[in-house]
């Protein structure tokens, strides 16, 4: 789809001058583009660098994964005692590969859709960034992560809200984010209290550490809920 060190050149001036040394006429010439499609500003051919970018971050993420795990075997002592364990256990368990063909797949998926998109289209748009990303997105099957979708899908919305406040059809107010957090914070101790089954054990733990008690809360909300319900004659929920 592309040569090699294609990309965009700026705009050529060529600046004539007389036996003065004083410029008599500036010329702009036509902007030249190595790309074929004239739309790709990357370097090299489209399929080659999304590969290239592919298997770039498939290096970055499986590499780290299985260096921590690595090192935290070794430093744990499994290496003399359980050499070939802990090789399963690092270098080769399935959730580090499968994080490294993730963000291989994630990101050079995305690079190849939006070449893709940009040549059937002959147009660089927003709508092939959206098609492109949320086909790439699919790349999730490797290595499924809530805490990941989750922290995307943050995202996601500040870039919408960004998005939307730049264009004027909303506006942004001072502490604003404050707010935000008071909100989330409101819903998350409703959560803690009255409904603890649909909050991860992890961030359950997290939250009473929030809330500086050393004892099991989990056991006094579940007194308070069965007090509230037995007084004011409610049944109680059959997940509590």
């Amino acid at each position: 789809m592309g040569d090699n060190n294609s990309e965009v050149l700026q705009h050529e001036i060529k600046i004539e001058s007389n036996d003065n040394g004083k410029p008599m006429e500036v010329t702009e010439l036509t902007p030249t583009y190595i790309n074929p499609n004239k739309i790709c500003k990357h370097r090299g051919n489209c399929f080659l660098s999304a590969l290239k970018i592919m298997l770039r971050n498939f290096g970055i993420g499986y590499g780290l994964r299985a260096s921590i795990a690595l090192l935290s075997g070794i430093f744990m002592r499994k290496l003399y005692k359980q050499p070939r364990k802990l090789i399963n256990q690092s270098i080769l368990h399935k959730d580090i590969i499968g994080f490294g063909l993730f963000l291989g797949c994630y990101t050079g998926g995305y690079r190849m859709l939006n070449c893709l998109l940009r040549n059937l289209r002959g147009k660089d748009d927003g709508l092939n960034s959206m098609i492109a990303g949320f086909f790439s997105g699919s790349a999730m099957m490797f290595s499924k992560s809530t805490e990941m979708a989750l922290y995307l899908f943050a995202r996601a919305l500040e870039s919408i809200f960004n998005a939307a406040h730049k264009r004027g059809y909303v506006k942004s107010y001072k502490h604003g984010d404050t707010l935000l957090f008071c909100l989330c914070t409101t819903i998350m101790f409703y959560a803690f209290v009255w409904e603890p089954k649909t909050i991860r054990p992890s961030y359950l733990k997290f939250l009473s550490k929030v809330a500086g008690s050393q004892k099991n809360l989990g056991q006094i909300t579940a007194v308070i809920r069965e007090s509230y319900y037995l007084q004011n004659g409610i049944k109680p929920p059959h997940d509590h």
